[in-house]
């Protein structure tokens, strides 16, 4: 009995035989039939990234000649000045150099205490004492009306009494002490004394003592050098305005 084969009408029929490849991706290889997951694929060549630079730590400073000569010179100069003005730090620097070596002492408790008692004077309305170095300078400011001759008096014997106060030795037969004589074997201190008053003509009075002189020499404001006059007035003018400057 022969089977009857079952199919569908818009089902149609090939023969094995028959058919042929059609498959656009291999139709120009071979006549064989493939399905595409037996195509051999080439592995693609994947590109290398390149990898960014990094900056470099720890790069080494070259140093040149130069730089070496100036860093030295600079350290050199440093130095130096930090030198000078420590090892003169007592002696009011450098300015001052050998000027201001084996002086002695002077005790600013002591001036301001003397300042003081000079002013209990009733003619002597203030006192300023101010050491410089070698030097030391007097300021008077008298009442009004005070001769030039009883304020020289008057100046004296406050410049005893200053000196005095300041304990230094005073040797046999001498009008000062060592500390406006000499001691240490070197001359001591000069003083420079400057006397205001209104009222009279001749103010201010300019004075000197040199140390190891006993006298005290003035000039007044109306001499007949009056270039010398006007040159300690213009000194004092600058003492002032520098003591201004510090306070």
């Amino acid at each position: 009995m022969a089977r009857e084969r079952f199919s569908f009408n818009d089902t149609k029929e090939y023969n094995k035989d028959d058919l042929q490849p059609n498959n656009d991706l291999h139709a120009g290889q071979t006549g064989k039939f493939t399905f595409d997951d037996e195509i051999e694929e080439k592995p693609k060549k994947v590109k290398k990234v390149k990898k960014a630079k990094q900056p470099k730590s720890g790069k080494k400073l070259k140093l040149k000649k130069w730089h070496v000569f100036i860093t030295v010179l600079v350290v050199l100069i440093v130095a130096f000045l930090l030198y000078i003005f420590v090892f003169f730090g007592n002696n009011k620097g450098p300015v001052y150099g050998q000027r201001c070596v084996k002086l002695l002492s002077v005790d600013q408790n002591m001036v301001s205490q003397v300042e003081s008692q000079i002013e209990q004077d009733d003619r002597i309305q203030d006192l300023a004492v101010k050491v410089d170095c070698r030097t030391i300078k007097l300021t008077y400011q008298l009442v009004d009306n005070v001769s030039a001759d009883d304020a020289k008096s008057l100046v004296e014997d406050s410049v005893h009494t200053f000196d005095d106060a300041m304990g230094q030795q005073k040797d046999d037969g001498a009008a000062w002490s060592q500390l406006l004589n000499k001691a240490n074997g070197r001359l001591q201190y000069d003083l420079e004394i400057i006397v205001k008053s209104n009222g009279d003509s001749d103010f201010p009075l300019f004075g000197t003592k040199h140390a190891g002189i006993d006298d005290i020499t003035y000039t007044g404001q109306n001499v007949k050098d009056q270039d010398a006059a006007n040159k300690a007035i213009q000194r004092q003018a600058e003492v002032d305005a520098a003591n201004a400057a510090n306070q």
